[in-house]
């Protein structure tokens, strides 16, 4: 007898979610780029900061050591803040996601500008 698990449907709508988010990317990215919603939660905003600090750090030629350290540690702080493993897997894909977008189109008032934002980024992961 088949038994139908809930949480295998909870996470395919999900999954289907995010990936809608993550093909719409493109197209954001031409105009203004990533937005953030109000239905978004602390998590995905979360991770959206993250990835695209963590990218535009990349973009802007900083420390490969200190940037890998830093997508270390926003790793770790979003996995203390999720809820459950989907969550944590959809706040990492948003993080990927907005990662490239930095790396892409680096920050929007350019790289001198973007040192004190990386600092204060980094000063968040301490806890």
């Amino acid at each position: 007898m088949l038994r139908f698990n809930h949480s295998w449907l909870l996470m395919i709508g999900i999954c289907a979610g995010l990936s809608g988010s993550i093909l719409a990317l493109p197209a954001k990215a031409q105009g203004m780029g990533p937005q953030q919603g109000p239905d978004k939660s602390y998590l995905i905003i979360l991770a959206q900061k993250l990835g695209r600090t963590a990218g535009n750090a990349e973009f802007c030629g900083y420390d490969g050591d200190d940037i890998e350290e830093f997508i270390a540690k926003s790793m770790a702080r979003l996995a203390k803040e999720s809820e459950d493993r989907v969550l944590l897997a959809g706040g990492r894909v948003e993080f990927n996601a907005h990662a490239a977008f930095g790396r892409a189109e680096g920050p929007e008032k350019g790289c001198q500008s973007f040192g004190l934002a990386y600092a204060e980024a980094k000063s968040t992961l301490l806890y």
